[in-house]
């Protein structure tokens, strides 16, 4: 049997070929081969469950009533997902893999290159203090031209850049209709 594109699995230690991903429940962890990540009980639950529904989105209600909810149907509140979201993300990003909002609907994970892996993880999980106001500058398009260059979608532009959703999809459109128009 051919091994040598296999994982080295973390609990026992034999390869697993053909894997791009293992998650091992006993000590938390999550791998890629070339880096492993520690993650607390919770974190790794969210983890693992977004890597089970791989490729497919996860629903918010989906992660809460699968990862938080307790046998007798108590658990934290919703926004607890948001939260341990927002801690996961740069942790999977060291193994190259992206939570991706859908916005009103939920997450979904997918892989990426490790460029767009470290500038997820390099943002960071912190956003611009409520109340505070960014006033949009000739930077912020170059920067946004070069992330959607490099295929960033809308969420991963947010993230990196540190500003609103609506904000990068409305820069985001205004940048896709003035190429169309100079193409033209």
């Amino acid at each position: 049997m051919e091994t040598s594109n296999a994982i080295e699995c973390p609990c026992c230690g034999q390869p697993v070929p053909e894997a791009k991903f293992l998650a091992d429940p006993t000590s938390n962890v999550i791998t890629n081969g070339d880096k492993t990540v520690k993650m607390s009980t919770q974190q790794f639950k969210l983890a693992r469950y977004l890597i089970e529904k791989f490729p497919n989105m996860a629903t918010k209600e989906q992660i809460y009533d699968n990862v938080f909810m307790a046998a007798n149907g108590e658990g934290p509140g919703l926004k607890i997902v948001d939260v341990i979201v927002c801690k996961v993300r740069p942790l999977l990003a060291e193994v190259d893999l992206v939570i991706s909002t859908v916005w009103g609907k939920g997450y979904q994970l997918m892989e990426t290159d490790r460029m767009n892996a470290m500038s997820i993880r390099d943002a960071g999980i912190r956003m611009r203090s409520p109340g505070s106001m960014h006033r949009w500058t000739p930077e912020d398009d170059e920067q946004l031209r070069y992330l959607a260059s490099r295929k960033f979608n809308v969420s991963q532009c947010a993230t990196v850049m540190r500003l609103p959703y609506m904000t990068i999809e409305r820069h985001m459109k205004a940048i896709k209709a003035e190429s169309l128009a100079t193409a033209d």
